[in-house]
């Protein structure tokens, strides 16, 4: 017979019971106050899940957990059931929590997934930094339930769908980049949840001509952000390459789009159970709106072009979608050939393309018919290879930087 979750609620976190807890960095944000009319989605309750009669724990009070439901089967295993934000939704059926207890007990997790199927192989870390692939998960006919077996230890774990990369983290990334590397940094609005979208732009050029880069519009796209940030650290690099395109071209880049669905552990949505990457044409969110301002002032006030845009997504496999091509952008065919330094690096297995329209929704659409921008949406595959995916980014990259030499 299920015994129901028993739990208790902590307003700090994490809690471990081990010999050694995890080191974390704590991030300061200015944040606004939260429209809570704005919030449309079913939020998880946040808490610790106790049995402590079999020396067990579990947690979804972190950013970017995602625990709906769960229940003790027996003395080592756990039903974790999974639901989304709310529907409809695209199937990116996140999960994220920590487990800890006894050190050396075998603690059985299985995931349920009553709207969806499982995706991702689940991940597994001690601290954040080095994630693990958990092996021999068995998968139910159906694929609506997921089963694997983990080993406590002394330290918490840490399971989640994709490496965890909260919006701290990404705050944390920007404040370093930019002392690095001598950029600006401007908060240019704020989410529902009161959370800052920031822009991040290099200096160097007299600004009349922009490369636009932006990412995290979908929560669970992790590998598209890793490609993100290695794509904007070659351009920005201390080669002679970098510091001459720095000199003519200014970038910028907007780096995390949804914080809200970040720190919530959405699919997808924004906390107004919003596709923001389908909202770029009636720009009725607020963090959409901020970037389309930021991006039309800038282009007003520095009369400028943007010549590039590049937005960055994550899905099963690597895949490009392009706007149809124009001879009135203000570079034609840069999209083409960014695209064939990125083939002929590739060899035999090339990442795929699909052209899909100029008129849509979607962020590549309006940089295009609306900026002129040589732009496209670059999807990177969920299990693409990390260290791959970085010399991906790092190549087209270089590739951009030649062509506009």
């Amino acid at each position: 017979m299920k015994t129901k979750h028993i739990f208790f609620y902590l307003t700090l976190f994490p809690l471990v019971i081990s010999s050694c807890a995890i080191k974390r960095q704590t991030v300061q944000v200015k944040t606004a106050k939260i429209d809570e009319s704005a919030i449309k989605i079913e939020r998880q309750q946040k808490q610790v899940f106790a049995f402590k009669d079999q020396g067990v724990f579990f947690s979804n009070n972190f950013p970017s957990a995602r625990i709906n439901q769960l229940e003790k089967e027996n003395d080592s295993t756990y039903s974790i059931t999974i639901k989304s934000e709310n529907r409809p939704i695209n199937p990116s059926p996140w999960f994220a929590f920590k487990v800890w207890g006894t050190p050396h007990k075998n603690v059985y997790i299985n995931l349920k997934y009553p709207e969806d199927k499982h995706r991702y192989e689940p991940k597994i870390t001690t601290n954040y930094v080095d994630w693990k692939n958990i092996t021999h998960v068995k998968l139910s006919p159906d694929k609506k339930q997921a089963n694997f077996k983990v080993q406590l230890s002394t330290d918490t774990l840490t399971i989640a769908a994709q490496e965890i990369i909260s919006a701290a983290q990404s705050y944390q990334w920007m404040d370093k980049f930019v002392a690095e590397r001598s950029l600006n940094k401007q908060v240019i609005g704020y989410s529902v949840g009161g959370k800052p979208i920031i822009a991040l732009n290099t200096t160097k050029s007299d600004g009349k001509k922009v490369i636009v880069v932006l990412s995290r519009q979908h929560p669970p796209e992790v590998s598209g952000y890793m490609a993100m940030v290695e794509f904007v650290e070659t351009l920005t690099g201390n080669t002679e390459e970098a510091r001459n395109f720095l000199k003519n071209y200014e970038l910028v880049i907007i780096p995390m789009i949804n914080p809200d669905g970040v720190d919530e552990g959405n699919w997808r949505h924004s906390f107004a159970g919003v596709d923001l990457n389908r909202d770029w044409t009636d720009f009725k969110q607020p963090e959409t709106r901020a970037v389309r301002e930021y991006l039309l002032n800038k282009v007003k006030q520095q009369n400028a072009k943007v010549y590039f845009a590049l937005d960055f997504h994550s899905t099963y496999n690597d895949v490009l979608y392009t706007n149809e091509d124009r001879n009135d952008t203000n570079k034609p065919g840069l999209v083409n050939n960014w695209i064939k330094g990125l083939h002929d690096f590739e060899g035999v297995k090339k990442t795929e393309v699909k052209p899909s329209g100029n008129g849509g929704n979607v962020s590549k659409a309006w940089l295009g018919r609306v900026l002129n921008a040589e732009a496209l949406t670059y999807e990177v595959g969920d299990n693409t290879p990390r260290p791959y995916l970085k010399q991906k980014a790092r190549k087209v990259a270089e590739v951009l930087m030649n062509e506009l030499k």
